[in-house]
C-alpha cells in the first residue's frame, strides 16, 4: 500500500505543478486576447478555440485514455500500444483534416474563418501530444507529458505577447498555439524513442508487426466509446458557446461569457489531474479484480467536497478576479461567473466518478449518461438562450451537469451491487 500512495503522490505532484502552470498559462492567454483584443476579439478567440479543442478530442479518437489504461497492465508493450494507437489516429485524420479545412469556407465572418483555419493545425500537433503523454502516464511518468505542455504554452505566451504588441489579427493567435504545441512535440517524441530498442532481428520485426496489428485493431474498438465520451464532454463545456454564435447573440456578449468561462474550465483542471493521477493504480486494481467501492466512495465523497471548495473560493474572488483579470469593461461577465461556478461540484464529481468506471471497463455507462446530459443541455439552452441570452447558457449549464451527476453516482452504485468480471 505504501508503494501504492507514494505512487499516486508522485504522479498528482507532478501534475499538481505542471498542469497548474500550464492551465494559469492558458487563464494569461485569455486575459492577454481579451486586453489586445476586446469583447468582439475575445468573442472570436472563444469560438475558435472551442472548436479547437472539440477537433483534438476527435482526432484523439480516444486512444489517450485506452492507452494509459493497457499501458499500466502491460508496460512491456507500451511501443507497440503507442504505435497502433497513432495508426488508429493517422487513419482518421488523413479524411478529417482536409474536410476541416474545406468546412472553414463556410463561415462567412473573415476574423473567425482564419481563426479556425489557423487552429487547425494546433488540433491535430495536441492530438499526437496527448498520445505520447498517454503512454508515459500509463508507466507513471506523468512528467514528460507535463514538460511539453509547459514548452508548449511558454512559446504560446511569447508568441501571443508579440503578437498583442504588433496590433497582429486575431487569427494569429491560432498559429502562435500551433507552433507551441510543434515544439512540445518535437521535446516529446525525443522522449518516447529513448523507450525503443533497436530491432535487427527480422523475426521479431515481423512478431511486433503482428502484434501491432492486434492492438491496432483492440485500441480502435475500445477507443471509439472513449471517444465519443470525450467529444460529448467537449461539446457539454462548448455547445453552449456555440450556440451562442448560431443563435446570434452578440460576439461582445460571447465574450463576457468566455471570460466568466475562463476561470471555471481552468479550474476544472485540478480534479482532472487528480483523475488522472490515480487512473494507472486503478487500472491495475482492476485488472487484478479489485474491489471497486473503495474508489467509488472516495470519488463521490471527494468530488463534491472538492468541488464546493472549489466553487465558494471562485465566488468570494469573482469581482476582483473579473476587474483585474480582464479589465473593467468586462463587469458584465461577473453575474455570469457568479452562475457558472456552481457548476463545479457536479463536474468535479463526475469527473471522478467517469475515471472509476474507464478503469473498470465501464466506460460505455460514462457513455450513455453524457449522451442524456448533452440532450438536456442542447434543449435547455435552445429554450433559455433566446429569452436570456448568455445568462440563460449558464443556468442550463448548471442543471444540465447536475443531471449528469445523479445519474452517475447511480451507475456506480450499481457497480458495486452487481459487480461484472473485468472484460
Amino acid at each position: 500500500m505504501t508503494d501504492v500512495v507514494r505512487r499516486v503522490a508522485r504522479n498528482a505532484a507532478w501534475l499538481a505543478a505542471g498542469e497548474g502552470s500550464v492551465k494559469g498559462a492558458l487563464f494569461l492567454t485569455a486575459v492577454i486576447v481579451a486586453h489586445g483584443a476586446g469583447p468582439e476579439g475575445m468573442g472570436t478567440f472563444v469560438i475558435a478555440y472551442s472548436a479547437a479543442l472539440l477537433a483534438v478530442l476527435v482526432l484523439a479518437a480516444g486512444q489517450q485514455e485506452v492507452v494509459i489504461r493497457e499501458v499500466a497492465a502491460s508496460p512491456e508493450n507500451a511501443d507497440l500500444l503507442l504505435r497502433a494507437a497513432r495508426t488508429v489516429q493517422n487513419r482518421l485524420a488523413s479524411w478529417l483534416v482536409p474536410t476541416a479545412m474545406l468546412a472553414t469556407f463556410l463561415v462567412h465572418d473573415q476574423s473567425l474563418r482564419y481563426s479556425l483555419l489557423a487552429f487547425i493545425p494546433y488540433s491535430l500537433l495536441r492530438a499526437v501530444l496527448v498520445t505520447h503523454g498517454a503512454m508515459f502516464k500509463g508507466l507513471d511518468q506523468m512528467d514528460m507529458e507535463v514538460r511539453a505542455r509547459t514548452i508548449e504554452v511558454v512559446i504560446v505566451l511569447l508568441l501571443l505577447t508579440a503578437s498583442v504588441f504588433w496590433c497582429l489579427e486575431i487569427w494569429t493567435v491560432g498559429i502562435a498555439f500551433s507552433v507551441g504545441a510543434g515544439a512540445g512535440l518535437v521535446w516529446l517524441r525525443k522522449g518516447s524513442r529513448l523507450l525503443r530498442k533497436p530491432e535487427s532481428d527480422p523475426q521479431k520485426q515481423t512478431k511486433d508487426h503482428q502484434e501491432s496489428s492486434q492492438f491496432w485493431r483492440n485500441l480502435r474498438l475500445e477507443g471509439l466509446p472513449f471517444l465519443a465520451i470525450a467529444v460529448m464532454a467537449q461539446l457539454l463545456l462548448r455547445a453552449d458557446t456555440f450556440l451562442l454564435a448560431m443563435l446570434k447573440v452578440p460576439r461582445p456578449e460571447i465574450g463576457f461569457y468566455g471570460a466568466a468561462g475562463a476561470p471555471v474550465w481552468g479550474i476544472v483542471a485540478l480534479p482532472q489531474l487528480l483523475s488522472m493521477s490515480f487512473y494507472p493504480t486503478l487500472s491495475r486494481r482492476a485488472a487484478e479484480k479489485g474491489k471497486a467501492w473503495p474508489a467509488v466512495v472516495a470519488a463521490s465523497a471527494g468530488g463534491m467536497a472538492l468541488g464546493l471548495a472549489l466553487g465558494v473560493f471562485l465566488f468570494i474572488i469573482r469581482h476582483p478576479l473579473v476587474e483585474i483579470a480582464f479589465g473593467p469593461e468586462f463587469e458584465r461577465a461577473v453575474p455570469l461567473l457568479s452562475r457558472l461556478i456552481w457548476i463545479l461540484p457536479a463536474t468535479v464529481t463526475m469527473t471522478f466518478l467517469g475515471t472509476v468506471l474507464a478503469a473498470w471497463h465501464r466506460q460505455k455507462w460514462s457513455l450513455g449518461v453524457l449522451s442524456a446530459v448533452l440532450i438536456v443541455s442542447f434543449s435547455l439552452n435552445l429554450m433559455w438562450i433566446p429569452q436570456h441570452g448568455p445568462i440563460g447558457a449558464a443556468t442550463a449549464a448548471i442543471w444540465a451537469h447536475w443531471f449528469g451527476v445523479i445519474i452517475l453516482f447511480a451507475l456506480t452504485v450499481r457497480l458495486l451491487i452487481v459487480p461484472r468480471e473485468t472484460s
